[in-house]
């Protein structure tokens, strides 16, 4: 088995030791070499073609047998070298692929999941009509962007320029409207085989909320009853079933509403923001292994392992200031049992900083284990308050 893995953070690099496949590695240029693949190959896979044509150069001389891809930026390439070499790619097929949000919203409501009235807009005018045959509120994002870029809630008439040169910002195409959902919020982390879906772990989310809900962290698992994680996990399998995902990590935003749950966007891929190792820390369940095997087509069963929970907070200024020195004493830790690590990424001192108004602007993160969802989300908010006492005194 020869599998061409398209992109992969550290982490996932370190997956590939003693996986039972030769392993050729595609990274984009600047990205540390990794020991564990067979080959490494530097190439920019976001350029598709230039992906392609280093693909099909390894092929002729060395086959591979599949393509996989776990990071949003690899699926085009993804889909485009397993098209043009007419492998399997994983996740897959190519056809569920598209990063299209117009074309998911109606598949989904083919597909018998809750219609969200949505409509992709080409001007602010077209807007505007959206927004007076359905009314305010709404969501305005880009229509094939990833994560939280560009997303803004338009709740007032007079912010419907702001919202567009918001999202416009963001550069990545089309702008799409959709009626705003109002409750909590979910991700739903599954694995799929062969048109098997497997609900691994449902993941409770914490948001900046309107206009541009920026998660501020997350805990795995969801504090759901048992009636609302059935529903909130047959609307996502319903979701990947609609789009026609067989193969591959999914990672699917729900929002569970009063009228019940409502997807929010699909993800062919691992959850970002760490999500996989969330999942990890209370689950035992590494996804990222996994994955890698599905994508081998060898077998695999999870160890045995004690529940546990496990939370995440991103560290933001909590106003506008300049970045500061880092305290060569900060530890947490010291007063907050149950911190698995904490990583700061502040830029040098004296830039200036801000609120998360998009993941950007985050300045780091922290986790936390305990026994219980609360315990893990409480220990994360003292942590990040120590924290932030620290770094932003008043």
């Amino acid at each position: 088995m020869h599998l061409l893995l398209v992109g992969a953070w550290p982490e996932l690099a370190n997956c590939l030791m003693g996986l039972p496949a030769r392993v050729t590695l595609m990274q984009t240029p600047g990205t540390p070499h990794s020991p564990w693949p067979e080959r490494q190959t530097t190439v920019d896979y976001t350029d598709t073609a230039e992906a392609l044509r280093r693909a099909a150069e390894l092929h002729a001389t060395d086959p591979f047998d599949a393509v996989a891809g776990f990071r949003e930026l690899s699926l085009p390439a993804v889909a485009v070298i397993a098209e043009g070499l007419g492998i399997p790619c994983v996740p897959g097929p190519t056809t569920s692929l598209g990063q299209d949000k117009a074309a998911v919203r109606d598949l989904l409501a083919a597909g018998g999941c809750r219609t969200v009235r949505h409509r992709v807009c080409a001007a602010p005018e077209e807007l505007a009509e959206f927004v007076r045959e359905v009314g305010l509120p709404v969501v305005v994002k880009p229509a094939s962007g990833a994560g939280s870029a560009g997303v803004h809630a338009l709740k007032e008439p007079g912010d419907l320029e702001a919202a567009w040169a918001h999202t416009a910002a963001a550069d990545q195409g089309a702008l799409l409207a959709e009626e705003m959902i109002s409750g909590r919020e979910f991700s739903v982390e599954v694995r799929s085989v062969a048109g098997a879906h497997e609900v691994v772990a449902v993941t409770e989310k914490h948001t900046t909320g309107a206009p541009h809900f920026v998660e501020t962290g997350h805990v795995v698992p969801a504090r759901l009853t048992a009636a609302e994680r059935t529903a909130v996990a047959d609307e996502a399998v319903l979701a990947l079933k609609s789009v026609g995902h067989l193969d591959g990590p999914s990672h699917v935003e729900i929002m569970l509403t009063a009228e019940g749950p409502a997807v929010i966007e699909i993800n062919r891929r691992l959850g970002g923001d760490r999500i996989w190792e969330l999942v990890q820390l209370a689950t035992g369940r590494d996804m990222m292994r996994e994955s890698l095997l599905d994508a081998t087509g060898a077998a695999s069963e999870p160890a045995p392992h004690a529940a546990r929970a496990a939370a995440i907070r991103f560290v933001q200024a909590p106003r506008e200031t300049t970045a500061p020195e880092v305290p060569t004493d900060l530890d947490p830790g010291a007063e907050t049992p149950g911190l698995v690590r904490l990583r700061l990424s502040l830029p040098a001192p004296g830039t200036p900083v801000r609120p998360m108004r998009s993941s950007h602007d985050r300045l780091g993160y922290l986790i936390c284990v305990a026994d219980t969802p609360d315990a893990a989300d409480a220990a994360a908010d003292r942590a990040l308050a120590r924290t932030l006492e620290r770094l932003f005194p008043e």
